[in-house]
């Protein structure tokens, strides 16, 4: 079975990680895998939403592949590029121009937490656990990275989990923000599935241009802020609007031609 594959059903798709042998920590080749999963899934025409999760319950993942660090690192220049390969994956999440959940439940640390970060939401399970260790290895952190990190709980929380390198319970990371949603194991499947219905209900030319505009937003991108507002006042005119405003005004679900492949 191939540790990362796709899972695809109308317009939700899964991104699964399945390494359970090794707590879904990922091999350089995982790495090197992710963004051209992640394409794919945003190439289909069916897809509204992407989902990172395991594939086996109780763990999310567990960072990079301890077995593989002798060889990994045995070289500057060979650790330079794994660490490109290990950027490259978050930032083809992150690019993704679909909305992306990430739903954790168990140790979502390292690696595994900058994946989760890369991704627009993250939604728990009571037992899941969030770390970042680099410290206690004498390294650092990727700056897009605790980018990401300080933009989802800010910089005294980012600092206590960088620093202190001590896991974190599921409340604590909703209490800081680093999830939006923790739920009893029981519903957690629920929950997500209700946001992502929400999701896939919603009109995904609105969706890709709301993702667009939240990421000018946090970049702070002026170019990029003035491409959202412009995508902004056209959409009054685009089919997808007439639609929604057609199917509010007659109480009905709407059909946006968005959604047709």
């Amino acid at each position: 079975m191939n540790p990362l594959r796709l899972h695809a059903s109308g317009a939700l798709t899964r991104l699964l990680i399945d390494h359970p042998q090794r707590r879904n920590a990922f091999t350089r080749q995982m790495w090197r895998d992710l963004p051209a999963l992640v394409q794919q899934a945003s190439a289909d025409a069916r897809c509204r939403v992407l989902v990172l999760q395991s594939a086996t319950p109780g763990m999310f993942a567990a960072g990079a592949d301890i077995s593989e660090f002798e060889a990994t690192y045995a070289t500057a220049e060979e650790a330079a590029r794994a660490s490109r390969e290990i950027e490259d994956a978050g930032a083809a999440l992150a690019a993704c121009p679909l909305p992306v959940l990430a739903l954790i439940d168990g140790p979502c640390v390292g690696g595994g937490l900058a994946l989760a970060l890369a991704c627009d939401m993250r939604l728990a399970s009571t037992r899941s656990r969030f770390g970042i260790t680099a410290a206690r290895l004498g390294l650092s952190y990727p700056v897009s990275d605790i980018a990401r990190l300080v933009q989802a709980c800010g910089l005294a929380a980012a600092s206590e989990l960088l620093y202190g390198t001590q896991l974190w319970s599921a409340q604590r990371a909703l209490q800081t923000g680093l999830v939006n949603q923790v739920h009893e194991l029981g519903a957690l499947d629920a929950a997500a599935e209700d946001l992502l219905q929400a999701i896939s209900a919603s009109s995904l030319d609105a969706t890709r241009a709301l993702k667009r505009g939240l990421h000018a937003v946090a970049a702070g991108d002026t170019q990029a802020l003035a491409q959202a507002q412009q995508t902004f006042v056209q959409m009054f005119a685009g089919p997808d609007f007439i639609e929604g405003r057609d199917a509010f005004l007659q109480k009905r679900p709407a059909l946006f031609p968005s959604h047709q492949p």
